[in-house]
């Protein structure tokens, strides 16, 4: 009776490390998916939306709702891969404790305000970048094109 008993202890004490781990990966992934849904999953579904509406704007009603259900069929399966995938690589790479707090930042509401602000098309500071990325869009589209006319306008090669 004695050995059974000191083996239940000693499966016990062996266990609850493993119970803890266990515990503790799914707070991470719990955590993690949080933080994906806040960021890339809600970046994702916005600029999806207008793509899709836009896409959308000039087709007939019947092409556009079939259009509409296969890109919102696609847009879901995507939307779950990129939830777990995320939130796996997420959990494996940062501790509770940190993703805890990258969430914390963005349920804060002053950051939430800086975002806001920072996704408004109509926005100034939307403006400044806009025109500062099309600027330097444009000096190395003109570097690429070189000395030959031909290839002016056309987008950089990329190095190999």
């Amino acid at each position: 009776m004695a050995r059974l008993f000191a083996a239940l202890c000693l499966t016990a004490a062996l266990a609850a490390p493993l119970a803890a781990r266990a515990d503790d990966a799914a707070d991470r992934t719990a955590q993690a998916k949080t933080l994906v849904g806040k960021t890339v999953i809600k970046n994702l579904e916005s600029g999806f939306s207008v793509a899709l509406s836009k896409t959308i704007a000039s087709m007939p009603d019947a092409k556009a709702e079939e259009v509409r259900k296969q890109a919102n069929a696609e847009f879901d399966k995507q939307r779950t891969l990129m939830i777990d995938g995320l939130s796996k690589e997420y959990a494996d790479k940062f501790s509770l404790d940190e993703l805890k707090h990258l969430n914390e930042i963005y349920d804060d509401k002053t950051y939430q305000k800086f975002q806001t602000l920072n996704a408004d098309p109509s926005s100034t500071v939307t403006a400044i970048s806009q025109n500062s990325v099309t600027q330097l869009i444009n000096l190395l589209t003109l570097a690429a094109a070189g000395d030959d006319p031909s290839k002016a306008g056309a987008p950089p090669v990329p190095a190999r």
